[in-house]
Order: structure tokens, then C-alpha cells, then sequence
């Protein structure tokens, strides 16, 4: 077994400010590169969108979402019932 950190230990997140790796793309300065979108109950939790299927498509936004989304599952579990369904949609164009 190797000791070395796994692949992605290094590895940039998805965020809009945030340039794939190798690209070219111009995204980072207007935040407009491809992030998840975390909705909960059919509802989209952010104010950044590249998917205009969900949102209506943004300049200059960060908030994808995750910081309503994430803290929920630190919750005990039969709350989670009373949230409805959590979803993430990731349009990578």
C-alpha cells in the first residue's frame, strides 16, 4: 500500500472562482466557472449560476450553495426528514 496522499489531495475544488486545471478559461474573473449547485427541496440554496435550467445565469457571484446545504448534515437524521429532498445539479461546459 502506498503512503503518498491519494490524487485529488491537491486538487482544486469546483468553485466559481476557480479555473479548471489546464484551462484557458477566463471564468475566475467574473465567477463563472463551473461549480456544483446544492438545492434542498426543489430550492436553489446559492446566488451564483452557470445553468440557467436552474437559476438565472450570474456574474460575479460565490455563493454555489454549499454554506446553506453543508452544515444541515451535522443535524440528527430524523431532522433530515423535515428538509425535503437535498440535490446537487453541476453544469461543466
Amino acid at each position: 500500500r502506498s503512503s503518498s496522499p491519494p490524487f485529488y489531495a491537491d486538487a482544486d475544488e469546483l468553485e466559481p472562482g476557480i479555473a479548471p486545471p489546464g484551462s484557458s478559461s477566463t471564468c475566475a474573473a467574473d465567477m463563472s466557472c463551473p461549480a456544483p449547485m446544492y438545492l434542498q427541496d426543489g430550492e436553489y440554496l446559492g446566488t451564483y449560476s452557470n445553468d440557467a435550467t436552474v437559476a438565472p445565469i450570474s456574474a460575479g457571484e460565490d455563493n454555489f450553495g454549499l454554506d446553506d446545504y453543508e452544515p444541515k448534515f451535522f443535524h440528527p437524521i430524523p431532522e433530515w426528514s423535515s428538509y425535503g429532498p437535498f440535490s446537487i445539479s453541476l453544469k461543466f461546459d
